[in-house]
């Protein structure tokens, strides 16, 4: 039996440790020295979640939390082979290198187990795509006028439409009115099994020009009045609405059970089966949990910074730039312009409610379409349709699925590429901004430190200091970011701050790996930019690679990160006219190596061909290339060896080349570092 490895690991963390607080004080260990629970769950090569997803492996936490029956520990009991084990557990595998047998580490209901009944955690099969399958479902033929078949993917999820907590909170569909009819003080109806009586459909057919979605939930109310509240209409706007019932539960659960048979064709115990061609899907929600430690905290202004309990305000201990960094990046108001930007109706799914089922369903049904471009001759054969028929057949599955606002138009027929590749762009922004949205929701230690300090503290930085205009650093830094602009991007930047940061864990990963000690080593300063909102994730959680299940198509080079030597490709994609003309840059420290795959026109599958000839990277060539290169040594001792563009030279024009500026991608983020953080106005 292989041994085990950390790096199929998911780990979250529940509690207060003795001499140990998670994000903040330190626990001091043989082997590892000084390390948060964060960083030591990650040095490992596991990865740390900052809540209990159904992927989740392990939960971290003490007999105290287990007694009390916290949220979290109710939440990891529910998730099928996560095991919930003390910090001996975390602390003691770090020390053999290795994850141990749980037998002995075990809280709550399996603690008193013999150690040989308690199972080690079932490591996935490297073969598994994102959304846990062993094995590719068997293809079938497939047409428009026949159910399809239910994605095989989702029976490893849990129904998460099973309440784990008291504390959960159900919200009331928006358009009830509880003053209609005097039902007031209304909530959601959660039955004795924990079954949540809420329902989101929703149904595109682009031939007919419908967009339409169809709510429906069993509410209770005072004095146990019981009714089942609908509302429909066209995806964006607020639509029609209806009461059902006459206060009974038996009678509000007939109609709820029939109207939801009604629009989806399904009975509400099979929601997850396969939806029913011509009939609404059922979107699944996340719902939030209200923890008690959150309850009293949720009263905390967060405009005004934390106050304690006598009164007295709680200041930021940030410097004044990063504290300004910290407003840009939680800004809720740019979150809602980014998803409105990009046609996502955030009111019927907002941030944080979209399942990582329907979200991997989502990236299927791309992935589906994509193959079908890339071989129109097959749509007969694969769904007995014609090629246009069976492409908007596939376009409305997706946006069926992945809910947008269209207004009273047509809902556009996915048939290109490049309308792909902004959808998967979506889906990926929708991840990264997911990761925002839990950092500015949660308010743990709300009373005694300010908001933006508790931001700072989730994104785990090892480093972020802010360089002064005046230092030999930050001049060369501008030089390159105003020098290195691309003569068709025609854009004006405005240097607001430039942050020297470095992410706990990355030099430690670059250090283990095998691009530490490359003969051909060709290590290059390279920017990537995007989004503003997209930075919670980015910083915490670094640079990531599109998941198995996203189309490769959807990207020009393969699935990679994607990284340039002019500063304005990298910059159009930050989207600053949806943050207030403000954006984010990183400069990168990537290894590369040399040579590079170099290619002139696009390749789907440039990942694989690196990998075939023992390639690192892949050189999209640009016809505008720097005119030189030069050490960044120059910038800071730590880059004795990395190169970046001369930009005092002036640029070159390439002999050939299929696209106007450079584009380098490569294929594992070990081989990157975060190195500089710009904050720059543009215009």
């Amino acid at each position: 039996m292989p041994a085990r490895s950390f790096k199929k690991l998911v780990i979250a963390v529940s509690g207060t440790f003795p001499k140990l607080k998670q994000f903040a004080e330190t626990v001091l260990t043989p082997d590892t020295g000084l390390a948060d629970l964060k960083s030591m769950i990650e040095d490992n090569g596991a990865t740390f979640s900052t809540s209990v997803t159904d992927d989740l492996t392990h939960l971290v936490t003490t007999d105290r939390d287990v007694d009390k029956e916290s949220s979290k520990y109710k939440q990891a009991s529910a998730v099928t082979g996560c095991q919930i084990v003390s910090l001996d557990w975390l602390i003691e595998s770090t020390e053999k290198k290795k994850p141990l047998p749980e037998g002995r580490y075990v809280l709550g209901k399996g603690a008193n187990r013999p150690a040989s009944q308690a199972e080690p955690t079932p490591e996935p099969d490297t073969k598994k795509n994102g959304n846990g399958t062993d094995k590719k479902p068997e293809s079938k033929k497939r047409s428009a006028v026949k159910d399809e078949p239910a994605e095989e993917p989702n029976k490893k999820l849990k129904d998460i439409q099973k309440a784990s907590s008291k504390f959960l909170n159900v919200p009331v569909d928006e358009g009830f009115n509880e003053h209609w009819g005097g039902f007031t003080n209304a909530t959601v109806y959660i039955d004795d099994a924990g079954l949540i009586w809420d329902a989101t459909l929703n149904q595109t057919v682009s031939a007919s020009n419908a967009n339409k979605f169809y709510r429906v939930q069993l509410l209770v109310g005072k004095n146990q009045q019981y009714i089942t509240w609908t509302r429909w209409g066209r995806v964006g706007e607020h639509g029609q609405s209806a009461r059902l019932g006459s206060g009974s539960l038996e009678e509000a659960i007939r109609h709820f059970e029939a109207k939801f048979k009604n629009k989806s064709g399904l009975k509400w115990e099979d929601r997850l089966a396969t939806p029913k061609n011509g009939k609404y899907t059922f979107l699944e929600r996340n719902y939030e949990e209200d923890d008690e430690d959150k309850e009293d905290e949720k009263e905390v202004k967060k405009e005004n910074g934390a106050k304690q309990e006598n009164g007295v305000k709680v200041e930021s201990g940030l410097s004044k730039p990063v504290q300004s960094l910290m407003k840009f990046i939680f800004n809720n108001n740019h979150v809602l312009e980014a998803l409105a930007a990009m046609s996502y109706d955030a009111k019927k799914m907002p941030l944080g409610k979209l399942s990582k089922r329907t979200l991997t369903n989502g990236f299927l049904a791309l992935k589906e379409l994509s193959e079908l471009i890339a071989a129109p001759a097959s749509a007969n054969a694969k769904y007995g349709l014609p090629y246009i028929n069976a492409i908007e057949s596939l376009s409305d599955r997706y946006y069926t699925l992945i809910p947008h606002v269209f207004g009273r138009n047509r809902p556009p027929t996915l048939g290109s590429n490049e309308q792909i590749k902004k959808e998967v762009e979506l889906l990926e922004a929708l991840t990264d901004m997911d990761v925002t949205n839990e950092i500015m929701k949660d308010n743990q230690g709300a009373d005694e430190i300010h908001e933006l300090d508790r931001q700072f503290k989730s994104l785990g930085m090892e480093e972020m200091v802010e360089l002064s205009p005046e230092s030999t650093e930050f001049k060369e830094l501008e030089d390159y970011l105003q020098n290195s602009r691309g003569s068709t991007h025609h854009l004006e930047y405005k240097v607001i701050n430039i942050f020297r940061i470095e992410r706990q864990g990355e030099n430690d990963r670059f250090n283990t790996s095998p691009y530490a000690s490359i003969a051909n080593s060709d290590r290059r300063l390279l920017w990537h930019g995007s989004r503003s909102t997209n930075f919670g994730g980015i910083l915490s959680q670094g640079l990531r690679i599109a998941p198995p299940e996203a189309p490769v198509n959807g990207y020009m080079f393969g699935k990679g990160v994607y990284l340039a030597d002019t500063s304005s490709k990298s910059a159009n994609y930050c989207c600053h006219y949806n943050s207030g003309g403000m954006a984010l840059l990183l400069l990168c420290d990537a290894e590369v190596g040399a040579p590079m795959l170099e290619l002139e026109t696009s390749d789907y599958n440039a990942g694989d061909v690196c990998k075939q000839t023992g390639k690192l990277a892949t050189l999209g060539k640009g016809r505008n290339i720097p005119g030189g290169w030069k050490d960044a040594v120059c910038l800071n001792p730590a880059l004795e060896g990395v190169t970046m563009p001369d930009v005092g030279i002036k640029q070159q024009q390439a002999q050939s080349a299929g696209l106007y500026y450079n584009e380098y991608i490569v294929y594992d983020v070990a081989q990157i570092r975060q190195r500089y953080l710009f904050q720059v106005h543009i215009k």
